[in-house]
């Protein structure tokens, strides 16, 4: 009984993460579509442009980003207390993953390099070598918050070793794309006119950051899964020492 309710969430998270792949490569082929007809409909483009903002590839991720945080959430509701990782270690994550969702929708980023006076990572050696007791702050900030989640991180590795893996790949795949890819291809193939490279850019930069994102949904809901089998089993036991 336990082992098909088990398989019963896994088959939901496999689905959603399908279902996403699909979508991903739908708003590819769109964007692709408008790019070979020269962008002459302009509600089209404005639409499903993966270069733009406030359209539906932008608001896709910041949906997935935002189901990944109430997937952690939900997991931090149901964790028990005193144990590791913690409730706060769940929290923790739904709240890197809401910053971000609402970074898709809202320019964070954008607007606070804006104000340095730059884009991307060019301000980041002129800030480090005017303002080094700030970046000491900074990196103070956070080894102080590595030291508080050690034990959140090692129990969870321990835990779910296969599904902090998963998670560390999606990270790692949307921060490859959302700083690498993107800082590369504004430096080298940015230009007055889009051009074919460029739009390569996008494309493989905005796709490694909605697949970043559903990986690390896939992984929320895994660890949803294996907590609900969990109760389960907590509950059956007690009805059976009832019984």
């Amino acid at each position: 009984m336990q082992s098909s309710q088990l398989r019963i969430f896994d088959q939901l998270a496999h689905k959603v993460f399908r279902v996403a792949f699909i979508c991903q490569l739908t708003l590819v082929a769109l964007y692709w579509t408008d790019a070979l007809m020269g962008s002459r409909l302009e509600t089209f483009h404005s639409l499903f442009d993966l270069d733009s903002e406030a359209n539906i590839p932008a608001w896709y991720s910041s949906a997935q980003l935002m189901c990944a945080t109430l997937a952690f959430w939900g997991r931090a509701l149901r964790q028990p207390a005193r144990t590791h990782p913690s409730k706060l270690f769940f929290v923790l994550a739904g709240c890197g993953t809401l910053y971000v969702s609402a970074d898709e929708t809202a320019q964070i980023h954008e607007r606070f390099t804006w104000w340095m006076g730059q884009r991307y990572v060019d301000w980041l050696p002129w800030y480090a070598a005017h303002n080094f007791w700030m970046v000491m702050l900074g990196v103070a900030v956070l080894v102080g918050l590595a030291q508080l989640l050690a034990a959140d991180l090692l129990g969870m590795w321990r835990c779910h070793q296969r599904l902090s893996l998963i998670a560390l790949l999606g990270i790692g795949i949307g921060l490859a794309g959302g700083m690498g890819v993107e800082t590369v291809g504004y430096k080298i193939f940015h230009g007055p006119s889009p051009s074919l490279w460029y739009k390569a850019e996008v494309t493989l930069e905005e796709f490694m950051e909605m697949f970043g994102a559903s990986v690390i949904l896939f992984a929320a809901l895994k660890l949803n899964a294996v907590s609900a089998v969990k109760r389960l089993q907590v509950a059956a036991l007690q009805a059976s020492e009832v019984c």
